[in-house]
């Protein structure tokens, strides 16, 4: 990804994840130090900063103006900007990836591994014995 795309999609990632009471402070402090850094970057272009400030609010809208803000400004050649943005960016891929699992299981289970990321060996001697009941019917 090139590095306005980059800061583009910290910023409105950011910005839609930061708003939901599930994002944990980490992302809602690396997402108000990146909006803080580009701001003071903005600061001189009050098209820029009508284009942060719009993104807060509503990141779609907002997107192509920030775009082209970026560029105009050069924060996409800002080393820390695009250090935060990176942060920012696998805090909220982490938050994303962070599953909770629901699993019912029922019949005969030999082996079960949940989670992600898992690396496990199983090996079985004997396959699972079925418990059955043989019924008859009467006729009559």
């Amino acid at each position: 990804m090139d590095p306005v795309g980059m800061l583009v999609s910290a910023l409105t990632t950011g910005a839609v994840m930061a708003l939901q009471e599930t994002a944990g402070t980490a992302i809602k402090d690396a997402y108000q130090g990146l909006v803080k850094l580009v701001g003071k970057r903005f600061a001189k272009d009050p098209k820029a900063s009508a284009a942060l400030e719009g993104s807060k609010e509503d990141p779609e809208t907002w997107q192509k103006p920030l775009e082209k803000s970026i560029r105009e400004t050069g924060a996409a050649d800002d080393k820390e900007i695009l250090a935060l943005a990176q942060k920012l960016l696998q805090l909220t891929e982490d938050q994303k990836s962070s599953t909770t699992y629901n699993v019912k299981i029922s019949g005969n289970v030999q082996g079960l591994v949940q989670g992600d990321h898992a690396n496990v060996t199983m090996t079985f001697e004997d396959s699972p014995k079925v418990a059955s009941k043989s019924r008859k019917k009467k006729r009559s």
